[in-house]
């Protein structure tokens, strides 16, 4: 089995990620535009609502177990456990949506959806979500990173040419679309599955020999995350269903499509997550805790600086992209799609911090924290959505609200669990980067694009104007980093050899 060292492992990640994110974001782009509005926010409802549903039913265990296979080799006894578990949590999903609840219930939570097509959206969210996540953790901990990257750019790479087709043959729609996504996910776990090397079932992972604890394990990981669990199934489940009722599928469309476009700053993130999982796991295993900070420190200030550099050159050309890419039907869910490229900011340092309470298995703090902000997040959403004239009244302000909701509370969210992290771990608490990155990019970002606009004007393409743009602020982004390069965790010195050694993967050993 080949193992490739960290350096190794990143840059391939990065790269494979960027090719990854730009066909998923290419593909989304497209099912927007051909499908409209109206049945693209359908499409986005629909998968929305099972992501809350699958954390209810994964409570936890899925977290559990790439930290206990990142520790050290497990048998395939242990494995096998797993993949029982996740075959039986498809199962009950299945029953209880095709067998169990009524007509009524199923019109009434998936407002008029047919059963159908709800058990397709199902089934398509599983394999994608559920299925294919646990593959990739399963290569991830064994180090099979090029192989697990390689798998994720041809199953998006698939995806993007079936949706092609079905459009060619005038056939895209929801139904198509799930059981698209349903078969390309079975097929591309099928192949990567063979690929794993795990020992055979009666080899115990245990320095005595006896058999691997496995319950004892999970019961003690996951049982602070039930509760978590299912707060957060009420959490995402809330937000896509009351945005459904009283912003109709447009709204659910353009806050998909500002979900869609900030995604693309958290590329990075994604990109390193699992490996940075995996190496803060066994250090904080081995005990190595000089090596957890080391590594902590660095990367979340390099994912934030990465994150605030991709909004602040988007954000100024918010509807001039939506207008671009999209067409005029998806112009007016300009205010929604900027606000959402700031949330990759902060949700890139919220996924690292919140890997290191998972990897050093300090589960109970995250699942406190989370849960109350879910909570106060639940209530903030029907403040923002609900009509002024109800019972209750609301602002009524549809996807733009609940953009500016999850904004505002992850900011709240993530620093406060930041600060808990540094007390715990006798860090001192790292926030003035956040400050300084974010204000730096967004000022050099619209005054790019000012000078840009009053010197082009309307006379230029406006695709040769974004370019332009954004070689003037790519530019001053690296006067930036190179006059403050603390604002990426790294000295002047590091920052340039880490640029070496991704412009040459090969060399690092």
């Amino acid at each position: 089995m080949l193992v490739h060292s960290i350096r190794t492992r990143f840059a391939f990640t990065v790269i494979a990620s960027l090719f990854r994110g730009l066909l998923g974001f290419i593909t989304g782009m497209l099912l927007a535009r051909w499908m409209g509005p109206d049945v693209y926010g359908d499409m986005a409802f629909l998968l929305g609502t099972f992501l809350g549903i699958r954390q209810l039913m994964d409570m936890g265990s899925s977290s559990a177990f790439f930290t206990f296979m990142s520790q050290r080799p497990r048998s395939k006894r242990f494995v096998l456990s797993y993949f029982a578990w996740l075959a039986l949590q498809g199962l009950i999903g299945m029953c209880v949506i095709g067998l169990i609840f009524p007509d009524r219930w199923i019109s009434v939570i998936w407002h008029g959806e047919n059963r159908g097509l709800v058990l397709l959206a199902f089934l398509a969210a599983f394999m994608q979500n559920s299925v294919w996540t646990v593959v990739q953790q399963t290569g991830e901990s064994q180090r099979l990173t090029v192989r697990v990257q390689s798998a994720g750019v041809a199953v998006v790479g698939a995806h993007l040419l079936a949706v092609i087709l079905l459009w060619r043959l005038g056939i895209l729609g929801l139904y198509a679309i799930f059981v698209a996504i349903a078969i390309e996910y079975f097929l591309a776990t099928i192949v990567l599955l063979g690929g794993h090397t795990i020992p055979p079932i009666g080899e115990s992972d245990t320095a005595d020999g006896s058999p691997e604890p496995q319950f004892r394990e999970y019961l003690r990981y996951c049982l602070p995350l039930i509760s978590y669990s299912i707060i957060g199934f009420a959490y995402a489940f809330f937000d896509k269903w009351l945005l459904q009722r009283h912003g109709g599928s447009v709204e659910q469309a353009y806050y998909a499509v500002g979900a869609q476009f900030g995604a693309v700053a958290l590329l990075a993130t994604s990109s390193i997550l699992r490996i940075f999982w995996k190496e803060v796991a066994e250090a904080h295993h081995r005990g190595d805790h000089t090596r957890t900070e080391n590594i902590y420190m660095k990367v979340s200030r390099l994912l934030f600086h990465i994150g605030a550099i991709i909004a602040g050159f988007l954000i100024p050309w918010t509807r001039d992209l939506l207008g671009l890419i999209l067409g005029t039907a998806y112009v007016g869910g300009t205010a929604t799609t900027a606000i959402m490229f700031l949330y990759p900011v902060h949700q890139s340092m919220g996924q690292i911090v919140t890997t290191m309470f998972l990897a050093t298995e300090r589960v109970s703090i995250q699942v406190f924290i989370g849960s109350a902000f879910m909570i106060a997040g639940m209530a903030v959403t029907y403040l923002v959505l609900a009509p002024r004239n109800s019972l209750v009244p609301g602002l009524e302000l549809g996807s733009e609200g609940l953009a500016i909701k999850m904004v505002v509370l992850q900011v709240l969210q993530v620093n406060l669990l930041a600060y808990i992290l540094a007390r715990i771990s006798k860090w001192r608490f790292d926030w003035l980067h956040q400050f300084v990155s974010l204000i730096c990019c967004l000022a050099i970002g619209w005054l790019s694009h000012f000078l840009v606009i009053s010197l082009a004007g309307h006379s230029r393409p406006l695709l040769m104007t974004i370019l332009v743009g954004g070689a003037l602020y790519l530019g001053s982004m690296g006067m930036l980093v190179y006059t403050m390069p603390w604002l990426t965790g790294l000295t002047r010195n590091e920052f340039i050899s880490v640029v070496g050694r991704l412009q040459d993967p090969d060399s690092a050993t």
